[in-house]
């Protein structure tokens, strides 16, 4: 049985398929993705068949979908459409390339690395994260309480025209049923058709490109933002579409024909001096963008946001960053419309800290005198506050070092009044002094530290010293 009689033998079963596929609405005819094939001279239609259909039967739909007037001719530069369903193909490797917090791939904890196999759903919890590598090099960033299925991830084989190989052609679909995501398109040139991300009513196509796709939580309907390239969204129920520019965005709305592609929101300036944020009020703040109605806050700890780990939805022009562990970490900010919509965002490297250390004001001690009295060394001053007035005190306490750091103490002392001995000093020798003051209910206040030398022939022709203590800086 020649070639020809052969494939009309089984064309009827394909044909009747097809139909069936058309007629349910799984195929499009007129929208059906294809890939063009140029014949070559030494083409033959039988090992056309073989190397890349899913078999020799398949040939009678492509004969119908180009117009071939005989199947078993064909010519050398002759273009054939060959829909994608009947083009071979294998699955292409997909692996989770970040996971951050809870992920699960089909209800199993996993981490980075594993396996993502085509039919996989991928899930996020609260505060958690993780990116998904296609076959193609395309990544899907999972955001945080997000659901999403790798329902297509697969090369499909086209014989290359210059060698005696095949070559591959790309084709992805991730279907979103929970939450959000961003997708970061490859920029192959060998798509079969444009990376899709798919709700439940919408899809939207991209061949290279950067966008964030989710769904509304009180509604469910879809929205995009396009941060660089062209979107195509297709609003399934409606059988209508818009293109999204860089800088636009729009919601889906299954009940509603038209697409209103609006612009995004620019991104919130951050406030200066945001950079080190101190516990419990760790709070990073922004100005005010015209039209927000409420701002998405995202903290991470990468600057490509792959390890997002906490989350705020805002209404004002600030977000208290206190559950973060203390470190740094990167944070961006993004305004919100009326719609839902949301803008631009703007990112910054923020250190978390514990609570801000509590400063206390130092008091001196003014009007200080040295003088020797019986071989020992007495202290006097007059104790003031940082406010100017005189610090009332029950008693004190002195420690004198022969280093500013106090490490080499020599002498402490005690005494109700503020006068204090201060035992054997040397003369020509530099001491250091602070004195401790206790206030009411027992708390302690420091005074400011001061240095002081002895002149010589202390104690023997020299008793007095005013004005003896010299404040550190």
């Amino acid at each position: 049985m020649n070639f020809k009689l052969n494939m009309l033998v089984v064309s009827m079963k394909w044909s009747l398929f097809a139909i069936f596929l058309v007629a349910n609405g799984m195929v499009h005819a007129d929208t059906e993705p294809t890939l063009a094939y140029t014949v070559q001279r030494s083409d033959k239609l039988i090992r056309l068949s073989r190397d890349m259909l899913v078999s020799p039967a398949a040939w009678s739909e492509v004969v119908k979908l180009n117009g071939l007037k005989d199947p078993d001719v064909i010519r050398p530069g002759q273009k054939l459409n060959i829909p994608l369903r009947l083009l071979r193909s294998q699955a292409a490797p997909a692996k989770l390339l970040s996971a951050s917090g809870d992920v699960q791939v089909g209800g199993v904890p996993v981490a980075a690395g594993a396996a993502i196999a085509e039919g996989s759903k991928v899930q996020t919890g609260a505060n958690s994260s993780a990116v998904v590598e296609l076959g193609d090099g395309s990544q899907i960033k999972l955001l945080p309480g997000s659901i999403s299925e790798v329902v297509n991830n697969r090369n499909y084989a086209m014989k290359d025209a210059g060698a005696s190989a095949s070559t591959t052609w790309f084709s992805g679909l991730i279907r979103l049923a929970q939450g959000s995501l961003e997708a970061l398109a490859s920029k192959t040139t060998r798509r079969a058709e444009p990376l899709r991300i798919q709700t439940q009513t919408s899809t939207l196509g991209v061949r290279g490109t950067q966008f964030r796709v989710a769904l509304d939580a009180a509604t469910g309907n879809p929205r995009s933002e396009v941060v660089e390239g062209l979107v195509r969204a297709d609003n399934n129920a409606q059988q209508s579409a818009a293109d999204l520019p860089a800088g636009s965005g729009a919601v889906i709305d299954p009940k509603v024909k038209e697409i209103k592609v609006v612009p995004l929101l620019p991104a919130p300036v951050l406030e200066a001096g945001n950079s080190e944020l101190f516990k419990p009020q760790a709070a990073l703040a922004w100005s005010s963008v015209a039209g927000a109605s409420g701002y998405r806050v995202q903290v991470a700890g990468d600057a490509g946001f792959d390890k997002i780990v906490r989350e705020y939805l805002v209404p004002s022009t600030n977000a208290n960053l206190a559950d973060l562990v203390s470190g740094s970490w990167y944070a961006r900010v993004r305004g919100i419309d009326g719609k839902g919509i949301e803008g631009f965002d703007s990112v910054r490297l923020v250190a978390v800290r514990d609570a801000r250390p509590v400063v206390v004001p130092k008091w001196e001690a003014t009007n200080a005198r040295l003088s020797a009295v019986d071989g020992k060394t007495l202290l006097t001053w007059m104790p003031l506050s940082a406010n100017g007035q005189a610090l009332q005190a029950s008693g004190f306490s002195a420690e004198v070092a022969t280093d500013a750091a106090f490490a080499q103490i020599t002498q402490r002392a005690v005494a109700v009044q503020s006068s204090l001995s201060l035992g054997d000093l040397k003369a020509g020798v530099p001491y250091f002094v602070r004195i401790n003051a206790t206030l009411e209910a027992g708390r302690n206040l420091g005074s400011e530290t001061y240095s002081f030398e002895l002149p010589l022939n202390w104690g023997a022709t020299v008793l007095e010293a005013a004005s003896a203590l010299r404040k550190l800086p």
